[in-house]
């Protein structure tokens, strides 16, 4: 399903990606597994749209069901199209209390919500990328995702099924941000789909999506309940953080201007998806130039060669950091060294001896194998 009524530049700053069927019906059956239709009071969807997320017999079991959304043109056409919902006109990120909703403090509260989704920091779009909502200062962040999770843990509501990145709980700064929620909410379900799967979603790099019951809970949800967590995907396959050891534990991945004079300079790494499409080594001195360390040069060898084979990895990796095996890594050092010297003869100059024909290929066979094993592992753990 598509915002066919909004121009490019709305979609991307009001965020706005609709839930296609299959997903919404891919909800409801994660959520059922938490909590039943008959245990909640009242159901809340801050940012509805046409109403993919109304719809069902969950929906039509809940005495109370409200619609809103900040598009006053998609809460019309929603209105046409369910009668016995609520519409409100609302922005879910401005002066978010139970009472602008209607809904009774005492009220057995489930939201669900398919949250808008624009990170500002992202280079993707950003030349139309601005600020389309009213934020309350408390839950202001770089992205309206975030943002959003905050607002619903104002709501305090009972059960929380929603659809978000994956990047919100397994990167450490977007889990950091959400602080707030995640000590009053367990995550409870998870699955996870292809960003792919929404029609205005890009088609080159599809990103993992996870839909996500979430309880109310005092314990809440930690760093460490997520490193461990077996996330499964709506293919069938799974995969834990803790079955990899990463590189951000080798090397910077960001700019660190502390490090000057270094011989040699890379990208900024984010994560797999960004490596895709970013350079490795680089010559000129810009704002993304990481300055390395001699000591640690293998490493960016390392992963200069990874980016060669990050597309036998599955989408729903993508937002991870790049994976090593270090003790393998550290006997196959001046392989990956040499394949990287070859690589960038202009980066490297004289600097540095390149390799012989039969370097190359005794370092191409061992990197193979190497990259072999590593990516079986996930595989395996299935």
């Amino acid at each position: 399903m598509s915002a066919k009524h909004l121009s490019f530049a709305a979609k991307t700053n009001l965020g706005s990606f609709y839930t296609p069927k299959r997903i919404a019906k891919k909800l409801y059956e994660t959520l059922a597994k938490v909590v039943a239709p008959d245990q909640i009071d009242v159901l809340l969807e801050p940012n509805c749209g046409y109403g993919a997320l109304l719809e069902g017999e969950y929906v039509k079991r809940i005495k109370k069901v409200i619609g809103a959304d900040i598009d006053e043109s998609a809460t019309a056409i929603a209105k046409n199209a369910f009668s016995f919902v609520c519409f409100k006109n609302a922005n879910a990120l401005k002066n978010v209390s139970r009472s602008n909703y209607g809904i009774n403090e005492n009220d057995r509260l489930l939201i669900v919500a398919n949250p808008p989704y624009n990170d500002l920091t992202s280079q993707i779009k950003n030349g139309v990328k601005k600020m389309a909502y009213e934020i309350d200062r408390d839950l202001l962040t770089r992205d309206l995702g975030l943002s959003s999770l905050l607002g619903f843990n104002r709501l305090r509501p009972d059960f929380i099924a929603v659809l978000h990145p994956l990047s919100y709980l397994i990167k450490k700064t977007n889990f950091n941000a959400l602080k707030p929620f995640m000590k009053n909410y367990a995550l409870k379900e998870a699955l996870i789909f292809n960003s792919q799967e929404f029609c205005d979603a890009s088609k080159l790099n599809g990103f993992p999506v996870l839909i996500a019951i979430y309880q109310k809970s005092e314990r809440g949800t930690s760093y460490d309940d997520i490193y461990h967590w077996r996330f499964n995907a709506i293919e069938g396959e799974s995969f834990t953080m803790a079955q990899f050891d990463y590189i951000g534990a080798y090397l910077d991945k960001y700019p660190n201007k502390k490090k000057k004079n270094s011989k040699y300079l890379f990208y900024t790494m984010r994560d797999i998806n960004a490596l895709k499409r970013s350079r490795t080594f680089i010559k000129e001195e810009i704002a993304n130039a990481v300055h390395i360390c001699e000591e640690k040069l293998d490493y960016y060898c390392y992963v200069d060669i990874f980016k060669d084979y990050a597309d036998r990895l599955p989408y729903y990796m993508g937002n991870l950091d790049v994976p090593i095996d270090r003790e393998r890594f550290e006997l196959l050092r001046e392989s990956f060294r040499a394949l990287s010297v070859a690589k960038h003869r202009k980066i490297f100059g004289n600097k540095i001896e390149p390799p012989t024909l039969d370097i190359l290929r005794r370092a191409k066979a061992d990197v193979q194998i190497y990259f072999n094993e590593l990516l079986n592992r996930k595989r395996n753990a299935n």
